[in-house]
């Protein structure tokens, strides 16, 4: 095998990663969606927003807005003021919890069952 093994550290200890799925490709497969795609500049200064399938089918458009305009007042006035693994940006719709996080690639809206 050539090259160098891609490795990812969680909680202290490396991991090889065997496999990827690209931001593209769960796209592709509608395992996510985009969110206010035409809006990304001013939203997120560029970077995508999407949402997992079942966030897509049960969310409604408006309730994403309030979820993601809350989400920024979070990461504002909040996330500054808490320790780095207590930044957990929760919200709620009809009972369920939602998660709003950020990565490399993307902003995701999601149930914490589709994580």
């Amino acid at each position: 095998m050539g090259g160098q093994d891609e490795t990812v550290n969680i909680d202290g200890m490396d991991f090889v990663v065997v496999s990827s799925y690209t931001l593209e490709q769960a796209l592709d497969d509608e395992v996510l969606h985009t969110f206010a795609k035409d809006q990304w500049d001013r939203l997120s200064g560029g970077k995508p927003i999407v949402m997992t399938d079942a966030i897509y089918r049960k969310v409604s458009v408006s309730e994403l807005v309030r979820i993601w305009n809350a989400f920024v007042t979070w990461r504002r006035e909040v996330m500054p003021t808490v320790p780095e693994e207590e930044q957990m940006f929760v919200a709620t719709f009809k009972g369920e919890a939602i998660w709003v996080i950020e990565d490399g690639a993307a902003f995701t809206i999601l149930y914490p069952s589709d994580y």
